[in-house]
Formats: C-alpha cells, structure tokens, sequence
C-alpha cells in the first residue's frame, strides 16, 4: 500500500536556472493547530528550492507533497530535543549539584538544543522528501 502524502500549497516567487524558490503558504490543518506559530515563523514562511521541472513561472501556485515521515522527523526533532536536553540536563547535573543550580544548567541544556537543531536543519533541511505536484 502507498504511503499517502499531506498535500500543501505554495506559491513560485523566484526562478533559478533550473530551479524554483517556492514558499509555502500555510495549509488548513494549520488553522486549527495550537502549534501554528511553532512550525514557522509567524511572518516566516517555509522556502523549498526545488527542481522546475513544469515550466513553472513566478506567481504559479503549485502543490507541495511533503512525505508523512518528514512530518514525523521533523515533529520529533524540533519538539523531542528541547524536552530531552530539559530533562537530561537535569537529571545529569542533580547527580553532582544541589537542585536550584541543577535547574539552571537544564535551562542551558534547553538553549543549547535549539543551536543542535539549528545544525541539523542547516545539514539535513535540504535533504527532506518534498516535491513538487501539479499546479492549483
């Protein structure tokens, strides 16, 4: 059985060489999500180079089909590393020190998993299972 694909809209608002710069415009499953402004910047869209392999101009509208399992990953990396640095920073420093300066390095630990997935998103952000679908 085929893994079926979540289908989002963006728009082509830039032509390079053989590619295109598509922002994403937030889906309607967006709307109704209390993580909206998680995912994306408020007023940061999501940008995906991708191949024109349609002719595509700047203006067109086009789907995204972006695989459920880059949902998953993605889920789990940008809300899984916070609450593991939270509680492992913790854990690991109430080992060796009293709770309140323990609280304190958990907090660290927190801020420095942003700059991990900082890292990760640089290194494996262009790698993700997107393409493009027809044009809307």
């Amino acid at each position: 059985m085929e893994e079926q694909q979540q289908i989002d809209v963006g728009t082509v608002t830039e032509l390079l060489g053989d590619k295109v710069r598509v922002e994403l415009v937030r889906g309607a499953g967006c709307g109704s999500c209390s993580m909206r402004g998680m995912c994306f910047g408020r007023n940061t869209p999501a940008v995906f180079i991708l191949p024109n392999e349609q002719d595509l101009q700047v203006g067109d509208r086009v789907q995204l089909e972006i695989a459920p399992s880059t949902r998953v990953l993605s889920a789990i990396l940008v809300f899984g590393t916070p609450l593991v640095c939270l509680f492992g920073g913790f854990l690991i420093a109430r080992h060796w020190l009293a709770e309140l300066p323990a609280i304190g390095i958990a907090f660290a630990a927190t801020l420095v998993s942003f700059i991990i997935i900082k890292v990760i998103d640089s290194k494996v952000g262009n790698k993700l299972q997107v393409r493009l679908g027809r044009k809307v």
